[in-house]
């Protein structure tokens, strides 16, 4: 069985050129892969940078080709910001 949930992450790695990128959360079991297709902004459109926090509702693909945890869902959470790349 698959797991899921959602999560408040930090944009580990985004390659703008791919449109993909990796986050990492407490409670997550390991990085979470991410697809430029699945970010939503509140505004306008693009992609995440290096150190951005976001929500991300993840689920674990074992079946998949490739498995781990995939994003199914990310928002940038422009009210956590802080710090260097926030």
């Amino acid at each position: 069985m698959a797991r899921s949930g959602t999560a408040i992450g930090t944009v580990i790695r985004w390659d703008d050129d791919a449109g993909v990128g990796l986050v990492e959360a407490p409670g997550l079991p390991e990085g979470c892969r991410v697809d430029a297709s699945v970010v939503r902004h509140s505004t306008g459109a693009g992609g995440l940078r290096p150190g951005q926090v976001v929500e991300v509702t993840w689920r674990d693909t074992p079946d998949d080709d490739g498995g781990g945890v995939r994003a199914v869902a990310v928002r940038p959470r422009e009210d956590l910001q802080t710090g260097i790349g926030g």
